[in-house]
């Protein structure tokens, strides 16, 4: 009793031991939630964040987000918001406060550790605190979610701090922190409202006051009611005044709060499921759950409140989700910080009885204080060989977070290469947000709206390809490396391709023209080839235009940037009709760019006006690239400085 008495009297542990070795886990942390936090951008990869900055947008706008389909409360977008609002420049696309945004939301990942490291030294003992924190923060289930702009890291903040308040103002007679603990688990609520299931332990809990110290049962039933007053007036502003409950009229929302019944054994099972392996696997657990009963042994040094507040919480949380019928994984981070605690306290048995099972022992050569150290030193290296499993999990998941998106490759490429126009994609990959200005985080200066999407690529036709006036396709890439032309290789061309690379992050993708090139062609001009052109024909009257466009490749990037010309020559070399400009339709991808040998770089239309009175005959259209610097030509490999494209016609025209 003597060892419960001076963890109660201590609301933080005052060990500096204990508090380097917190340090040293945050630092772990850091390691694994801050590598990598812009993660994707300026691309938007998680569908839950351009809800949120949205929503928060439209707020900033119109002072409403009516319209707007985001099912979470409202603490994520307030948050979000407050950004917009008073950071954002006015110019600027709201992308740019996600990597701000996800670094608050990573400091509420790492207050979650110190409350977790708090609540299992109040427990049981210092190092069960520790214990939970290391278990926590090594698990690929939270380094995955800590990098995005989600309410979880909040929401799991917010119920342990109100735990670990309500715990304080328990043992230590302290009204402010019951207070302060209610409105913790209001805010928990705000970013997502599961947290009202552990809000009952919360309020309660000074009531347990009652039988504890009898000459403070009035101050206990006076403190309960006012904790009951403050979250009745949460609720009316939550439920009735902010119109929380009509998130579920939305159609991505598969159930209502409304639906709430008694759990089915199904429904039980698989949140217990849930529960139990949101951080080691079920064979683990036979060994913990026989660890945890040696805690019976040593109940006089374990914190029986504190453990029952923490297991009831646990349990009302998993009560409610099976109730709900959530059986996502996201819906029990809460529980996963409960289940890290009561792990590092099975543990902790085992810490309590190799202590004991070595001071029985008669070992005179071990000095006092090497006794007290070597159990917790095994047990650590114990722990350290069980999670480095899960930390080599996680740390290739944070690197992965690190690597190139190549969704923001496309963005560049296609706002800078292609002309605008409507594409189509598979249904079920991650390419039909990717050019959405408000979804995907696109801030090109040229729009490609999405077309239509597909579901079975191969076996619909390719005219149910160009519905819609669809230009362009954005495709998997095949299967089958060996033939990236699988898609329509005759009447579509394939402009660019992303193959399967481990050093980056997104889709293997291709982007094909959903229209063939009219005219093959095999022209060289320095490490430029002329692979194509289309020309609307070939026999014109004078006074027409001739509409003229390359397909171009390139071996290498040149050296300087190089134009394009197109001359119609009569038969004695003289040019009778010419245009030159920049190759591609856009001028910010000049030949000097040209550095991937397996594009087909589509080129501009160029329009020739033939003069009016321009004699009947046979003329030549010829196209070359030149420096605009130095006028110097790019010559072909037989010292030619131009491309023969076609022979142009020329007839009189009608009276």
């Amino acid at each position: 009793m003597t060892q419960i008495s001076e963890s109660i009297t201590q609301i933080i542990p005052r060990s500096k031991w204990w508090w380097l070795g917190l340090v040293l886990l945050l630092l772990l942390a850091s390691w694994l939630y801050l590598r990598g936090y812009n993660v994707s951008l300026p691309y938007i990869d998680h569908n839950d964040e351009p809800q949120h900055l949205i929503a928060a947008q439209h707020i900033v706008d119109f002072g409403h987000e009516n319209g707007v389909h985001d099912q979470y409360p409202p603490g994520t977008k307030m948050l979000t918001y407050v950004l917009l609002k008073h950071v954002k420049p006015i110019e600027a696309h709201h992308v740019t406060m996600l990597p701000a945004l996800r670094l608050i939301t990573i400091t509420a990942w790492m207050l979650v550790i110190v409350l977790v490291a708090l609540l299992g030294a109040m427990v049981a003992h210092p190092l069960t605190g520790l214990m939970a924190a290391a278990i926590w923060i090594v698990n690929p289930w939270v380094v995955e979610r800590a990098h995005w702009l989600l309410p979880d890291g909040y929401l799991t903040l917010f119920t342990l701090l109100a735990v670990w308040l309500a715990l304080v103002s328990y043992f230590h007679g302290r009204r402010s922190f019951s207070t302060a603990a209610v409105y913790s688990i209001m805010l928990a609520i705000v970013f997502k409202t599961q947290a009202i299931f552990v809000a009952p332990i919360v309020i309660l809990m000074p009531l347990l006051n009652w039988w504890r110290m009898p000459a403070c049962r009035k101050e206990a039933w006076r403190q309960t009611l006012w904790n009951c007053i403050r979250f009745a007036v949460f609720l009316f502003w939550l439920l009735l005044i902010y119109p929380t409950l009509e998130a579920d009229q939305i159609v991505y929302v598969s159930k209502s709060y409304s639906d709430i019944s008694l759990p089915s054994l199904e429904s039980a099972w698989a949140s217990l499921n849930n529960w139990l392996r949101t951080f080691q696997s079920r064979e683990s657990w036979l060994a913990i759950a026989i660890a945890g009963c040696l805690l019976w042994r040593y109940r006089q040094r374990v914190n029986a409140v504190a453990l029952f507040a923490v297991v009831m919480a646990g349990l009302a949380w998993l009560l409610g989700m099976s109730m709900i019928g959530y059986q996502h994984y996201r819906h029990y981070f809460a529980v996963g910080a409960i289940v890290a605690l009561l792990y590092a306290c099975s543990l902790t048995a085992l810490l309590y009885a190799g202590q004991e099972a070595l001071s029985r022992l008669k070992m005179p050569s071990l000095s006092q204080r090497l006794r007290r150290l070597v159990v917790p030193c095994a047990l650590l290296v114990f722990l350290v060989t069980r999670l480095l499993p899960s930390y080599h999990r996680s740390d290739a998941l944070a690197h992965n977070f690190t690597l190139h998106d190549r969704r923001n490759d496309l963005m560049s490429y296609m706002d800078a290469s292609l002309p605008p126009g409507k594409y189509i994609t598979d249904r079920d990959g991650p390419n039909h947000k990717v050019f959405n200005r408000s979804w995907g985080g696109y801030t090109g200066l040229h729009d490609y709206p999405l077309a239509r999407t597909l579901r079975d690529l191969p076996e619909e036709s390719l005219e149910s390809w160009r519905q819609n006036d669809a230009v362009y396709a954005i495709m998997p890439y095949p299967k089958n490396a060996e033939d990236p032309h699988i898609y329509f290789p005759d009447e579509t061309v394939l402009l660019k391709s992303y193959p399967p690379d481990p050093s980056f992050r997104g889709p293997s993708m291709v982007v094909l023209r959903l229209y063939p090139m009219q005219n093959k062609s095999d022209g060289q001009l320095g490490p430029i080839r002329l692979v194509g052109y289309d020309i609307n024909r070939t026999q014109f009257a004078a006074g027409e235009d001739i509409v003229l466009r390359h397909y171009w490749a390139a071996e290498n990037p040149t050296a300087s940037i190089h134009h394009v010309y197109n001359h119609l020559i009569n038969e004695v070399g003289e040019t009778v009709a010419q245009v030159d400009y920049v190759p591609l339709w856009d001028d910010r991808r000049p030949t000097t760019t040209w550095d991937d040998p397996a594009e087909i770089l589509l080129g501009r239309e160029f329009t020739l006006s033939l003069p009016p009175d321009l004699p009947p005959g046979r003329y030549q259209l010829i196209s070359g690239l030149y420096d605009p610097v130095t006028w110097q030509r790019l010559m072909s490999p037989d010292g030619v400085d131009h491309i023969d494209i076609a022979d142009i016609t020329i007839t009189q025209p009608e009276v």
